[in-house]
Order: C-alpha cells, then structure tokens, then sequence
C-alpha cells in the first residue's frame, strides 16, 4: 500500500508533466510561479534514473526531499492551481 508521500509525489509529478507540456502557454504573469514551482519540485525529476544509471548495477531513486507531507500537499496545490489557471488562459486564446 503507498504512503501517503507516495501518493501526493505521484500527483505531483503527474500535474507537473501536464504543466510542462503545455509550458509554451504559460502566461508571462505566471511564468515566475512555474520556475519557482519546477526548482522546488526539480529533487522529484522523473529522468533522473536514466540520468545516473550504470548497466549491469541495480539502482534505487533517491530523492532529496526533506519537507515534510503537509509542505509537500501545499505544493501540490499550487501546481494543480496554476495548472488550472494555464488551462483557462489556453482556452481563451
């Protein structure tokens, strides 16, 4: 059964690959949460695995988080938020 971390790192990973793909529409207004956001989250990069992969040795994702479960729920707020809110500025152009 995941943790609760798991599930909130999940989520959060989940919405910050929509943001990113939608990164070009990102309104110049909120442009600066987005970096904020990605620096704050960067510790979660998903490609990080391949990144320091050896062949042949096995290999476990260590993630230097160190906040704690309600830090990490706040920040999933604010990426499902502004996510909405690049949603809402896509639509109206």
């Amino acid at each position: 059964m995941p943790t609760d971390a798991q599930l909130l790192i999940g989520k959060m990973l989940q919405i910050k690959d929509k943001i990113t793909a939608k990164r070009h529409c990102i309104p110049s207004d909120l442009q600066s949460e987005w970096h904020a956001l990605d620096e704050q989250t960067a510790c979660f990069n998903s490609e990080a695995m391949f990144e320091n992969a050896v062949k042949g040795k096995g290999f476990s994702k260590h993630i230097d988080y160190s906040g704690s479960i309600k830090e990490l729920s706040t920040l999933v707020k604010r990426l499902d938020s502004l996510n909405k809110e690049v949603t809402v500025s896509q639509i109206s152009h």
